[in-house]
């Protein structure tokens, strides 16, 4: 399975402190017409470290019945151990996603050996795994050397690379030899690492332009520079207003603004500032989502 293009980072919509599957839904099926290649369900920007393992399966499973195969769902798995993480990638073959997203096993700090064995138990799952490096949040980091070893595993098929070292994708294509996707984790530098050599990226900003978002990816693959041009210098401000406080609230405030969801975030996060607010609101308006 070749993963490629825009694949929203999909936040997972709240009513009154409980999952709110209607809207969830209706969000699915707004991707689908707008475009959109993939979806990542109970990934970060999902608020997945906060979903009761009840509230994780309801959230996948709606978004597998909705998609109904039409484009490839990966459920975001990441625990600290790695029993936890086999049961939620084991849950999320049994449900019927095409891939588990895995970060790095965080707050343990596991050395390079350690992860490998960690991903290497995952394998025998036989659900297809996208490496998850993101040393921000995971603290532990991705070396280009740990990537190559891991691609070795019959089922690590891809890495989301939410890094800022744009010269990891050329390195690890150059010493990658099976079909492997390589793709950005962050909306700010998703074109540069297009450039580079990606295939394409999992998007916070998706979550809202959807349509402008993979356009974009497709005007560089199709070489119309113009257009990828065009729509990067656009889309700037959106990705840039996405990350004015801690994701995903300034997100969830720009869907809601857009009809579909509340804005409710749960705790330790609080929703966005009148500030972050206001930043976003230009944001939207300046893209044409809003009236001026």
């Amino acid at each position: 399975m070749k993963l490629s293009g825009s694949i929203v980072a999909l936040i997972t919509p709240f009513h009154n402190g409980e999952v709110d599957v209607l809207a969830l839904k209706k969000l699915v099926e707004w991707h689908l017409a707008e475009g959109t290649q993939g979806i990542v369900a109970c990934g970060s920007t999902g608020e997945a470290a906060l979903l009761t393992a009840k509230e994780r399966s309801v959230v996948l499973e709606t978004v597998v019945t909705t998609v109904a195969g039409r484009i490839p769902v990966i459920a975001g798995c990441g625990a600290p151990s790695t029993h936890e993480t086999l049961t939620m990638m084991v849950e999320a073959k049994e449900i019927g996603c095409d891939a588990g997203l895995v970060v790095t096993p965080y707050y343990v700090k596991p050395t390079p050996e350690g992860v490998y064995q960690h991903f290497k138990v995952l394998n025998e799952v036989g659900l297809p795994i996208v490496l998850y490096n993101n040393p921000g949040r995971a603290v532990t980091d991705l070396s280009v050397d740990t990537v190559v070893r891991l691609a070795e595993l019959s089922m690590v098929i891809a890495i989301k690379d939410s890094c800022e070292d744009l010269t990891r994708v050329i390195k690890m294509r150059q010493r990658i030899t099976k079909d492997f996707s390589f793709l950005s984790g962050d909306d700010p530098i998703a074109t540069a690492y297009m450039a580079q050599g990606g295939d394409g990226v999992v998007s916070v900003s998706a979550n809202i332009v959807p349509r402008l978002n993979q356009q974009m990816i497709q005007a560089w693959k199709n070489r119309d520079l113009e257009t990828f041009a065009m729509l990067r210098d656009r889309l700037l401000i959106v990705h840039e207003s996405m990350f004015v406080e801690t994701s995903p609230s300034p997100i969830k405030y720009a869907v809601s603004r857009l009809g579909f969801c509340t804005p409710d975030v749960r705790l330790p996060l609080v929703p966005a500032t009148e500030s972050a607010k206001g930043i976003v609101d230009h944001a939207l308006k300046t893209i044409g989502l809003m009236a001026a």
